[in-house]
C-alpha cells in the first residue's frame, strides 16, 4: 500500500475488536497458601459493541478477608448491557472464579471515580447505594507491553506490575496480600491500560 507521502506503509486490516480500554486487576492470597483470598477486575470500556462504561467483577472470601458478611461478591456497573458482555466474552469460562457466584444476582447500579498517583499509586473507587469499595494499587513497576492468546482471541495490553494493593470495603480493610510469581506479569496485581481484545 502507498502512503501519503508515496513510501509504503503497512495495510489497513480490519478486525472484529470486542474491547478496548482499561482491565486492572487485584488478587490477594492469605499469608500462608494458595488460595486466594480476593479477586478484583475492573473493566473501563472506551470501546465496546455495547458502550462505553466500567464494569467490576468482585469476589471476597467472607472468613479468609475478614470481611465476614459485609464480603461484596457480584458485578458494580455503570452499563448493565457491559457488565453482561464482559462476563459472557471474557469471564464465564475463567476457571479461577468459575462457582464463586459472580453472576447469580443482577448487576448493581454504581459510580465510579479513578485517581492516578503517577509511579506511587493508581485509585478506583465505586459507590453503589451506601457501599463504597475502594481499590489501590501501589508501587508501580516498569510498564511491559503483552500480546496473549487466549482462545478465540488476540489480547494486547501495556501493564504495570504493582508492588502492593489494597480492597477496602466500607473502610475496612480486606485481609491479604500481594504475591510476585514468575510469569503472569510479575504480580497479582497489575494495572492494564490501552487494552484491545479481538475475535480471531
Amino acid at each position: 500500500m502507498i502512503g501519503e507521502n508515496g513510501g509504503m506503509s503497512e495495510p489497513v486490516v480490519q478486525h472484529g475488536i470486542k474491547i478496548a480500554g482499561e482491565n486492572p486487576m487485584i488478587v490477594l492470597y492469605p499469608p500462608e497458601g494458595e488460595e486466594m483470598v480476593a479477586l478484583v477486575s475492573v473493566w473501563t470500556a472506551t470501546y465496546s459493541p455495547v458502550g462505553t462504561g466500567r464494569a467490576l467483577l468482585i469476589w471476597l472470601d467472607p472468613e479468609q478477608s475478614g470481611l465476614g458478611d459485609a464480603a461484596p461478591v457480584g458485578i458494580y456497573t455503570d452499563n448493565a448491557e457491559l457488565a453482561d458482555y464482559v462476563w459472557e466474552h471474557f469471564y464465564r469460562d475463567y476457571d479461577p472464579i468459575r462457582g464463586k457466584g459472580i453472576e447469580t444476582g443482577p448487576p448493581v447500579p454504581a459510580h465510579f471515580t479513578e485517581v492516578s498517583g503517577g509511579d506511587q499509586f493508581h485509585r478506583i473507587t465505586c459507590v453503589a447505594g451506601g457501599r463504597v469499595i475502594e481499590l489501590e494499587w501501589r508501587d508501580l513497576m516498569d510498564p511491559i507491553q503483552v500480546t496473549t492468546h487466549p482462545t478465540g482471541f488476540e489480547c494486547s495490553v501495556v501493564a504495570r506490575p504493582c508492588g502492593t494493593a489494597e480492597i477496602r470495603v466500607d473502610g475496612a480493610l480486606a485481609r491479604g496480600e500481594v504475591r510476585h510469581p514468575i510469569g503472569w506479569f510479575g504480580s497479582s496485581a497489575i494495572l492494564a491500560f490501552a487494552e484491545t481484545w479481538r475475535e480471531l
